[in-house]
């Protein structure tokens, strides 16, 4: 394993669609970031996880992300839709599909930019979702052919032996900060969300390690590694962007 840091800056046309005007002066700028694993005090590049004789080792992982909805904290009876609408209350970053490469190394993260309306956020609505048969997804698709009907691929090796695992997984999760999400009025900071995908627990299962190839759409652990996925979501506020809350 690599001993060196890597961050990697995507630069992705986000876009705020909301029931909110995003041209109106109190709108402010807030910044976004995916991080792959809980922070530890390793720097490696790759993700291993060794349990008993087996040995994972992630090289790349990666994840289509269609949007991010952020939900305020002063109207709680607002409900984010699940489809691709403006018409609710949560101000919505739109992203696509957008592919994600989540960076591999503790208290590192992807950063993109946007904008959305000063106010107090207690949730965030996140969607991972593989790009669709529209047309409008057939440039993503020409783009990434990795990706059609996948939403989530990894590469690396088990026990020495390489792998690819894929997943063509649908999750939106409703997400709760700890402690609220303020985007300041004045601008004077610009705050940043993180969204955690915690890798290192995708292919646990009841003590012992699970073979990703057995994860594959078919496979004996399909389901397993799919509900560990679902778990493994967290966001909160990291405005260093260490991955930290």
């Amino acid at each position: 394993m690599s001993r060196y840091t890597r961050v990697i800056a995507l630069a992705l046309p986000f876009a705020l669609l909301s029931a909110c005007d995003n041209t109106s002066p109190d709108s402010q700028p807030i910044a976004l970031s995916f991080s792959s694993q809980a922070p530890t005090a390793a720097a490696n590049a790759d993700i291993t996880v060794t349990i008993g004789a087996n040995t994972l080792v992630i090289t790349k992982a990666q994840i289509v992300v269609r949007r991010v909805k952020l939900k305020p904290a002063e109207t709680a009876a607002a409900t984010c839709t699940d489809d691709d609408s403006s018409t609710d209350d949560c101000p919505e970053i739109q992203t696509g599909p957008v592919l994600v490469d989540l960076p591999l190394t503790p208290n590192a993260v992807t950063t993109v930019n946007a904008t959305v309306p000063a106010g107090t956020y207690s949730k965030v609505d996140f969607r991972i979702h593989k790009a669709t048969d529209d047309a409008a997804d057939a440039a993503f698709r020409a783009a990434n052919p990795n990706f059609d009907g996948v939403s989530i691929r990894l590469e690396g090796t088990y026990n020495g032996a390489a792998f690819v695992f894929t997943s063509d997984l649908t999750e939106k999760q409703e997400l709760t900060f700890a402690t609220p999400l303020v985007v300041d009025a004045a601008g004077t900071i610009t705050p940043n969300l993180t969204i955690q995908v915690d890798v290192n627990s995708w292919f646990k299962s009841g003590g012992v390690l699970v073979d990703p190839r057995t994860a594959n759409k078919g496979g004996a652990n399909e389901n397993v590694v799919k509900q560990n996925i679902r778990a493994s979501l967290r966001a909160f506020r990291d405005d260093d962007k260490n991955g930290r809350e």
